[in-house]
């Protein structure tokens, strides 16, 4: 037996409602008919997704996993609707961008400003993601442009470096090594370290530099870079972030060097196989002229 989208739909409902009687109502058909298509589409699966029982349809293990990758189907198809709906109703133009969270702050308050002024009639989406979750969005066109840590890796996509940096070393005012000179991988050992997210290419670096050089970390704290700022200004430990982040932080810290140095890149990413616009080329000279602003700061 073959699947069929109104068994998909169905499945989705049911998950996302948590009842065979709210999927029933959204789909403006009965109940037994979606119960009908949850058994077509577990028998089209060979696959058992529910638990019976007098309360209706428990969702097994099973079920929460297929569920995850047609969420994303979902998702897909709002996007092309929403796009549709830009269509539709924007006057101007339509310029998506992605950033990662240090970048997006520079995004909003000093280049997008620049920009509305002038293409007044523009329509704008600005989104706040990780590195490896825009290069992906990108690849399939979901945004004119990207802004990100370290190279886009093999997705072949075309990369324009901003700017390179240095991780830096975030500490509380009062923090006892708040006047060193730098920060170091043993004074993170001798501290509680508060580090970004294993997905983030500045946690990969920083995890190379301990294995290096045969260090261990006590109870390090993972968090978002911005995060760290935060818990670094309440003594909690030492936080290792990018340099734009330091800079951007509404908490009050110290920033320090960090030994060793990890250098990183800022790069903008663009869809394959899409001619850049003159709005897009203008967002990226933007960028670049603030981030070296930002840089020069220090």
């Amino acid at each position: 037996m073959r699947i069929n989208p109104r068994q998909v739909e169905a499945f989705h409902k049911v998950i996302l409602t948590g009842s065979i009687t709210a999927a029933a109502n959204m789909m403006y058909i009965t109940q037994p008919a979606v119960s009908r298509l949850i058994r077509d589409f577990e028998d089209a699966l060979n696959l058992t997704l529910f638990d019976r029982d007098g309360r209706g349809l428990i969702p097994r293990a099973e079920a929460m996993k297929l569920y995850r990758e047609v969420e994303r189907l979902y998702l897909g198809l709002d996007h092309i609707g929403m796009i549709a709906d830009e269509i539709r109703h924007a006057r101007g133009s339509v310029l998506r961008i992605a950033a990662v969270q240090a970048l997006s702050f520079v995004c909003s308050d000093q280049v997008l400003p620049t920009l509305l002024k002038k293409y007044p009639d523009l329509s704008l989406f600005l989104d706040i993601e990780s590195t490896s979750r825009i290069t992906d969005a990108i690849a399939s066109n979901q945004y004119d442009i990207g802004f990100i840590f370290g190279q886009p890796g093999a997705k072949g996509l075309e990369a324009e470096p901003l700017a390179n940096i240095s991780a830096v070393a975030v500490l509380a005012i009062d923090h006892p090594l708040a006047q060193a000179d730098e920060i170091t991988l043993s004074d993170l050992a001798r501290s509680r370290a508060i580090l970004p997210g294993r997905t983030t290419p500045l946690r990969a670096q920083i995890d190379i530099s301990i294995r290096k050089e045969q260090s261990y970390l006590h109870n390090p704290i993972e968090t978002s870079m911005i995060n760290c700022c935060v818990l670094a200004s309440r003594n909690v430990g030492i936080g290792v972030v990018d340099f734009i982040t330091a800079l951007n932080s509404p908490s009050p810290i110290v920033v320090k060097p960090f030994n060793p140095d990890i250098e990183m890149v800022y790069c903008a990413v663009y869809p394959p196989q899409i001619p850049r616009s003159q709005m897009v080329n203008r967002v990226t000279q933007v960028m670049k002229e603030k981030i070296a602003a930002s840089l020069a700061l220090k």
